[in-house]
């Protein structure tokens, strides 16, 4: 009796483990991570600037709000989240500006009420797209890491912000611009 309860002891673990095993795998989980070299370009972001707290709660109904300004139309455009490094707020800050990526502005007046933009140009893009289930992606600590080592290897150092664009599959890709 005591051998049957280990059995089927064992066999329930084993049972998890593959359960485990396939459902990350399912979700993208052994999916390489790889830094694509492409070259630069200029972005215009429209949207909203925030400095405040983090983790705060108002962040991911921002998210939600961005995502259905954009759903609607309010705002055309790629979904984009520019976050930047600000030495001057604390650690226990964050500084972002929410919004969507635009190919141009061709009228400045016309931007929806409390909406602004801003305009970025780099010569040399660093980007990681991850198609994995937002469970089993990297965090942004090590998608950091893997662009840093790549621009060190290329000579390049990163701007002090990053860029991540949301696409409708719920994919994403995250990139860093070189000075």
């Amino acid at each position: 009796m005591k051998y049957a309860k280990q059995l089927y002891l064992a066999i329930i673990v084993i049972c998890v483990i593959i359960i485990a095993w396939s459902t990350y795998y399912t979700l993208g989980g052994f999916d390489p991570v790889e830094v694509f070299v492409m070259e630069g370009r200029e972005r215009t972001v429209i949207g909203r600037e925030y400095i405040e707290k983090f983790p705060n709660a108002d962040f991911p109904a921002r998210m939600e709000a961005n995502r259905a300004a954009i759903d609607s139309g309010k705002l055309k455009g790629m979904f984009t989240l520019v976050f930047f490094e600000n030495d001057t707020i604390g650690q226990d800050s964050i500084h972002y500006f929410l919004g969507a990526s635009v190919d141009e502005i061709s009228d400045v007046l016309r931007l929806p009420a409390g909406y602004t933009y801003k305009e970025f140009r780099t010569n040399k893009i660093f980007k990681v797209f991850m198609t994995r289930h937002w469970l089993v992606r990297p965090n942004r600590e090590e998608v950091a890491e893997l662009v840093e080592i790549k621009a060190i290897e290329e000579g390049e150092v990163l701007l002090p912000f990053w860029f991540e664009m949301y696409y409708q599959d719920e994919s994403m890709s995250v990139e860093y611009w070189a000075k």
